[in-house]
Formats: C-alpha cells, sequence, structure tokens
C-alpha cells in the first residue's frame, strides 16, 4: 500500500506541476512554514507543487502516506476539481495517474473500472487534437495494462502509440520503449511485428548490457516461432558472444536455454540434455522460472530415453517452481501449459488412465484460455484502429458542425461586405470536409480488410485447436478400448464425449468466424435448401473450408463413415448430378 502511494504522489507532484517560478515559491514557502501537516495542504501541493525543483517536504510525504484509502480517494477527487480542463496535458496526465494506482492497487480485478479511467483519457486526448498527446495517452494505456497483466490490452495500445509517435518526434523514443513493445508483441505471438520493434530499438542508445542481449534473444525466439531457424540462431549466437564478453551470466542462461531446445529440434538429444542441465544448475537459484523451463525439457528427453519415474521428478519439481513463482508473467502461463502436456504424455506412456484424464483437463483448460487471449491480442488491434477512427470520425464531424455554425454567423453578418471571401472560405470548407470524409473511408475500409484477415487466422488457429484436441481424446479413446471393458469404460466414455469437439458452444464461436470470413453463407444455404439440418450445415462449413474427411470427422468427434453419409446426404438435399463437384459448388457458393 505504501508503495503505490508513493508512486501516485509523485506522479500528482511532477505531473501536474503548474506555472514553474510563481509555483516554486510558493512551495518552498510551504515546506519551510508547515509544522502540523493538513489534508488542504496536501491537494494545494498537489495542484501546486513542483517536486522537480522543490523535492518533498518530508512530513507532508509521511502525512500521506498514512491516510487511508477514503482519504487518498477524496485527494484525488478534489485535485481533478481544481485541474483546468483546458489544460490537456495535466488531465491526460491526471486520468493515468488514477489508472495505474488502480491498477497496482487492485489488479485484474478493477479492470473494467480502470478500462473507464483509461477510455476517458483516450477520449481528451483526441478532443485536444495533439498527436503527440494521444501517442503518449495510447502509451500510458499499454502500461496500466501490464500492471494487470492484460497482454491482449497492452500489445494494442502500446503499438498504437509507438506508431503514432514515429510518425511525428521518432527521436522522443528510447530503446526501453521498443524492449517493452518487443516483449509485450512477443507474448502475445505478433512475432513479425516484435521482431520490427526489436531491431528498431537496437539502433537507438541502449544504456544497459542486459537489455542489449535481451534484444536479441527476443528477436531470436520470435523467429523461431515462424520457424526461421537460421536467423534464430544467428540472434542466439550474438547473444552468447555479446554476454560472455559483457559478463552477463543471467541472459546468457536464458539464450543457453533457446540453443537447447533448437539442438532438441534438430535432434541433437545429448547436446541438448548437457544443455539444459547446464540451464537449470546456473539458474536454480536465481532465474527459477527458465530452471522450469529447462526441467521440462529434461523431462522429455528422458521420455524418449524410457526413463519415466525420472521424467515425472523433473514435471514435478518444474510445477512447483511454476506455481511458486513471484512474478509470474503471460510467459509463465505458457511453461506451465507445456508442463501439463508433457505429464499427460508421461501418464499415457505408463497408461495411468485417471492421470491422463487429470493433465488432460489441466492443458486444455490452459491452453483454451492462452489461445484465447492470442487471438483477443489481434482483435484488440483491430478493435483499437476501428475505435480510433470513430472517435476521429466523431470529432470531425463536431469540428464540422461548429465550422457550419460558424459560417451561417459570418454570413449574416458580412455577405454584404465579404461575400466573395465568404463563398471562398466557405467552398475550402466544403473541399476539407470531403477530404476528411475521403480519408475516414480510407480508414474505416482498411479496418474492415484488417479485421477480416485477422478473423481467418482466428479460423484457422480455432479449427486447428480442434484438431490437436481431437488427437488427444483419440489416443485417450484408444487406451480405454485396450485397457477398460467394464462399466468404468462407459464411465470414461462419457466424459470424453462431453469433452467432444463443436459442441453448441463451440459451433457458435466457429460460426461467428466463419459468417464473418464467409458473410451470409449460412443463410443463402438455408434460404436455397430450406430443410437442410443443423449436421449438413456443418459439414457444408467444413468443406468450404476445405478439410479432408478425416479431419472432419476428428473435428465432429464422428467416424469417417458418418462424414461421408452426411456428404451424400447434403449432395441430395442440393439436388446435385453426379457431374457437380460438392467441393467446387461450395466454394462458389
Amino acid at each position: 500500500m505504501r508503495f503505490y502511494k508513493l508512486i501516485i504522489l509523485f506522479n500528482l507532484y511532477f505531473l501536474l506541476g503548474l506555472q514553474t517560478d510563481r509555483v516554486f515559491a510558493q512551495s518552498n514557502t510551504l515546506s519551510k512554514k508547515i509544522e502540523q501537516p493538513s489534508f488542504e495542504d496536501l491537494v494545494d501541493l498537489s495542484i501546486n507543487g513542483d517536486i522537480e525543483k522543490s523535492g518533498f517536504p518530508d512530513d507532508l510525504m509521511a502525512f500521506a502516506l498514512a491516510l487511508d484509502s477514503l482519504e487518498f480517494e477524496k485527494l484525488i477527487v478534489e485535485t481533478k476539481e481544481k485541474i483546468n480542463p483546458k489544460n490537456y496535458n495535466n488531465l491526460i496526465s491526471f486520468y493515468n495517474l488514477i489508472a495505474t494506482e488502480k491498477a497496482i492497487e487492485n489488479g485484474a480485478s478493477k479492470l473494467n473500472e480502470v478500462l473507464k479511467i483509461l477510455n476517458e483519457m483516450v477520449q481528451i486526448a483526441h478532443e485536444s487534437q495533439d498527436e503527440l498527446l494521444i501517442g503518449k495517452c495510447y502509451w500510458y494505456f499499454g502500461n496500466s495494462m501490464i500492471e494487470m497483466q492484460r497482454y491482449d490490452y497492452a500489445s494494442t495500445y502500446l503499438l498504437t502509440g509507438i506508431r503514432i509517435i514515429e510518425k511525428i518526434r521518432p527521436e522522443l523514443l528510447k530503446s526501453s520503449e521498443y524492449l517493452l513493445l518487443g516483449g509485450t508483441l512477443f507474448d502475445t505471438r505478433i512475432y513479425e511485428e516484435s521482431i520490427l520493434y526489436s531491431k528498431k530499438g537496437l539502433e537507438k542508445p541502449i544504456p544497459k548490457n542486459s537489455a542489449r542481449a535481451n534484444f536479441y534473444n527476443t528477436i531470436g525466439q520470435a523467429f523461431e516461432r515462424l520457424n526461421q531457424l537460421d536467423s534464430a540462431k544467428y540472434y542466439y549466437k550474438r547473444c552468447d558472444e555479446f554476454c560472455d564478453l559483457h559478463d552477463e551470466r543471467a541472459w546468457k542462461y536464458i539464450n543457453k536455454q533457446n540453443i537447447g531446445e533448437l539442438e532438441f529440434k534438430e535432434n541433437k538429444i545429448s547436446e541438448a540434455k548437457q544443455t539444459f542441465t547446464s540451464v537449470y544448475e546456473n539458474c536454480k537459484e536465481d532465474v527459477k522460472e527458465i530452471a522450469a523451463k529447462s526441467l521440462i525439457w529434461l523431462a522429455k528427453i528422458s521420455l524418449l530415453e524410457n526413463q519415466v519415474e525420472t521424467a515425472i521428478d523433473f514435471l514435478n519439481e518444474a510445477e512447483y517452481l511454476l506455481k511458486n513463482f513471484e512474478n509470474k508473467r503471460l510467459q509463465t502461463e505458457y511453461f506451465l501449459e507445456d508442463a501439463y502436456l508433457t505429464k499427460l504424455d508421461v501418464y499415457k506412456n505408463l497408461k495411468n488412465l485417471d492421470s491422463s484424464f487429470y493433465y488432460f483437463e489441466k492443458y486444455n483448460s490452459l491452453h483454451d484460455s492462452l489461445e484465447y487471449l492470442a487471438s483477443l491480442a489481434d482483435q484488440s488491434v483491430v478493435q483499437s484502429r476501428i475505435d480510433n477512427t470513430e472517435k476521429t470520425y466523431s470529432l470531425g464531424l463536431l469540428q464540422i458542425q461548429k465550422k457550419e455554425a460558424e459560417q451561417r454567423r459570418n454570413v449574416i453578418i458580412f455577405c454584404l461586405i465579404l461575400f466573395s471571401g465568404v463563398g471562398f472560405t466557405y467552398f475550402s470548407w466544403q473541399r476539407k470536409r470531403l477530404m476528411y470524409q475521403n480519408k475516414i473511408a480510407v480508414l474505416e475500409k482498411n479496418a474492415k480488410e484488417t479485421e477480416v484477415r485477422i478473423v481467418k487466422n482466428q479460423l484457422k488457429s480455432f479449427t486447428k485447436q480442434l484438431l490437436e484436441k481431437a488427437k488427444l481424446l483419440e489416443a485417450l479413446e484408444s487406451e480405454l478400448d485396450d485397457k477398460y471393458q467394464t462399466d468404468l469404460r462407459q464411465e470414461y466414455l462419457e466424459q470424453l464425449n462431453h469433452s467432444r469437439i463443436l459442441t453448441d458452444e463451440d459451433w457458435s464461436e466457429f460460426k461467428s468466424m466463419f459468417e464473418k470470413v464467409y458473410p451470409g453463407f449460412f443463410s443463402r444455404v438455408k434460404e436455397n435448401f430450406p430443410t437442410i439440418t443443423p449436421a449438413e450445415q456443418r459439414i457444408a462449413s467444413l468443406i468450404r473450408l476445405q478439410f479432408s474427411a478425416k479431419e472432419m470427422a476428428d473435428i465432429l468427434g464422428v467416424s469417417v463413415d458418418s462424414v461421408h453419409k452426411t456428404r451424400q446426404r447434403l449432395r441430395q438435399r442440393m439436388e446435385l448430378s453426379s457431374e457437380v463437384n460438392l467441393e467446387e459448388f461450395l466454394l462458389d457458393f
């Protein structure tokens, strides 16, 4: 509590300082005269103080930190009331202050409250028509979302803020800001952008050696996720050499973990095992998150060597380290997801169905939430652009209306003596209005095209998840057939069927994404073939996505024979002759 109040008070003094010369004298006087600090003194210094010049009066700071939550909230309310509503910089600073305070104190539990404050801040920034302030505002928004561990929002607003500032004052951007953006984009799986902005950060002055190592490693990991392994090796090597040169021990072993994973992918199992063991030994005390990751990979190697009990020991220790890691991040959740999946493989290998089901459920739950978060990141970038366009458009219309009123007034007052001038002004205004509307139309078109592209990626990711889930279920079901022939088998099968794909909830999500990519498909099918069944609609949509019969069977949780029968019924329903190819018909439908 004391820490977050200190942050807020510092910002109240530093960010809201007004009329520097006059205030300097006031605050010096106050710091000398205050003997028994009061609430009114706090409000006055929050508005008029200049901490950069006068410093913190110790007694006033002690008084502020002793305030309870209600009194502290009252300080913020009274401060807001005294800020000039046209002083956009101070207003933005103030709203950022409140959002930061709520984010630090409450975390994700106050997300909606913080979003409301930040959206008001964005609106104020747009009203200022100051592009630099708008860019900073988006950056503040993204920072608050990192405090709340909402990386989907964070990547959206950090990226938007950087892009705006780059256009007008690129020299203001620091390497640390590119480092934060590159890492956040990586965490939300936007790898191309992560590489782009991390490379931009490398072009800036970098005061800390650890930051440069971080840049190299982030770029290497992003290339690895894109399966561009030669580029990944190049940046891992640069990071390794840099860490040796500057004695960056922690980053050396973080980077070695990634090198070990590449060795594993290239089937250099012996080298990978040595690398992971070295990483674990050097990270288990100081970088426990990476130590846990090395244990997961050692477990995978143990599983390949049929040392199942050793694999379980590695995974138990990894799970313990990750669950007790103090500074949990999105990366921690990805490591835990991998631990659950590896444990599922171990218990399948042991034919332990109870534990297999347990870790299947834990993996599936965490995997779905992480995939949802990754898809949100893409979605929110689009939504941010749409919201930005709408705000800009609304503001533009407001300006147009104000100019319209001014034009009418000017025509009445000056129509006789300035008729030609007014006419020219009106013509110029109409031209600007048309240019503005054309610009908005282009922005809206680009936003819609981007949204369709992103939803296509989401649809692809969603169906890929369904296929992965189907393979896991199929493997478990196969083991049931081998192991159980009793009522217990029936009970497990019912649990499996409950987890089957394209449940009503899955179907609704799938249908929503499908309709965005192929607008009107289902309505046209229903209109032309009114008697078509829901099962036939599902098959028609999967055919439109060009899935094989086996893939459709996996997604729907039915046999391949059932898929063929439904396809045949669909042909009959559509009254297609034998010469007509069903796939081509639906692709053109």
